[in-house]
């Protein structure tokens, strides 16, 4: 069924946390709640991937020993951030309890479990992103968060038949893809053949135009 409470309003009349439950109904998830103690989206990788909120301090420590073992690996995202200390000293920051993970976390995540990770966001302009690992373009294991703007991470779930519903979606998307592309390479050959074919006649002309000179100038 629609969701046509999104619909009837503007984006803008949405609070953050409205516009992030209308995205996670329209996409067929449920949240389950992460205690807000710093700690949220560790505890939100935790339940995705060890089945239990509870391990997040293993996830924590994960997490930072990808960052001090590949620092090269993060550094590049660490200073589009912009932050006012230096790598080393975020990651020792990021070992302590309570400390806030964020985009840098999250990419070190998909990289320590080979996930595909993908979060539905309250982002007026970025409905949802998705982090692959480096290790591959399209792993196998997928986990699903979501995520308040500058407040919450929880860990989210579809609903039973949802997960029908999106791979039916993504099938016809691929199709869609796949007609676009199909358009595309026709567009193409058909811009090849007019310009093949006006070449064609250009020639013709040429060869009309000079013959006619040739028997005008030819004595009587």
């Amino acid at each position: 069924m629609p969701n046509t409470r999104i619909k009837s309003r503007c984006l803008d009349d949405l609070t953050d946390q409205e516009r992030l439950q209308d995205r996670l109904e329209w996409e067929g998830y449920t949240e389950k709640k992460m205690k807000s103690d710093g700690n949220c989206q560790f505890r939100a990788i935790a339940d995705q991937v060890y089945k239990s909120a509870d391990f997040h301090k293993r996830v924590r420590q994960e997490i930072v020993q990808q960052l001090k073992s590949r620092p090269n690996a993060y550094k590049e995202y660490y200073g589009k951030l912009q932050y006012h200390i230096q790598f080393k000293e975020y990651v020792q920051d990021m070992s302590n309890d309570s400390e806030w993970g964020d985009d840098i976390t999250l990419r070190a995540a998909a990289d320590v479990y080979g996930v595909k990770i993908v979060v539905i966001a309250s982002y007026k302009d970025i409905p949802s992103f998705v982090i692959l690992p480096k290790s591959q373009k399209e792993p196998d294991k997928v986990i699903h968060l979501s995520y308040l703007e500058g407040a919450h991470y929880d860990s989210i779930h579809l609903r039973q038949g949802s997960s029908t519903r999106k791979k039916n979606k993504e099938k016809d998307n691929e199709k869609e893809k796949e007609n676009e592309d199909l358009k595309k390479e026709k567009d193409k050959e058909d811009k090849k053949n007019k310009r093949e074919k006006a070449e064609k006649n250009n020639k013709k002309k040429l060869y009309r135009r000079s013959h006619f000179s040739n028997d005008m100038l030819m004595p009587l």
